[in-house]
């Protein structure tokens, strides 16, 4: 069964840390003409996510871009929430807040090597963004009909 994906808004991540916190993330230590950083960090972390789920060749990853499976939207925020905080090294996680950073990068590494399945999208995106794995084919050489010697004095 498929079930539709989520698109990470500013407002979900008040959910995960207190309105507060997230609006210093947002406002805080801008430079001038500088805009919220939730417009530029949230785009790589989803793509980040997209692309551990379709490392995996079973799963197919929405072609609604910037969505995530529902499952995966806290793993998201908490994500999205620790590479904003980097702007401001005052702003602490706690030591849960960071747990749950860890434990979204560890299923994040499950899903990718198909250890845990993701929810299927209702507009699968195909072909997939991300290239599978492909073979080598190795290459012999044949006997050499012209050799150096062969050819001396031409």
């Amino acid at each position: 069964m498929s079930v539709a994906w989520v698109t990470i808004a500013v407002g979900d991540l008040d959910h995960y840390l207190v309105s507060p916190q997230t609006q210093a993330l947002r406002t805080a230590a801008l430079a001038e003409g500088q805009a919220d950083p939730f417009t530029e960090i949230m785009p790589r972390v989803v793509a980040r996510i997209r692309a551990q789920i379709e490392a995996c060749s079973s799963n197919r990853v929405s072609a609604t871009a910037l969505t995530v499976p529902p499952s995966l939207k806290d793993y998201a925020c908490f994500l999205i929430l620790e590479e904003m905080s980097l702007r401001i090294p005052q702003l602490e996680f706690t030591a849960q807040q960071e747990k749950m950073c860890d434990v979204a990068r560890e299923y994040l590494k499950k899903i990718a090597m198909c250890d845990a399945a993701v929810e299927t999208p209702p507009d699968p995106l195909e072909p997939p963004d991300v290239q599978s794995v492909s073979a080598v084919e190795v290459v012999t050489s044949s006997t050499r009909v012209a050799t150096r010697t062969l050819m001396n004095g031409l």
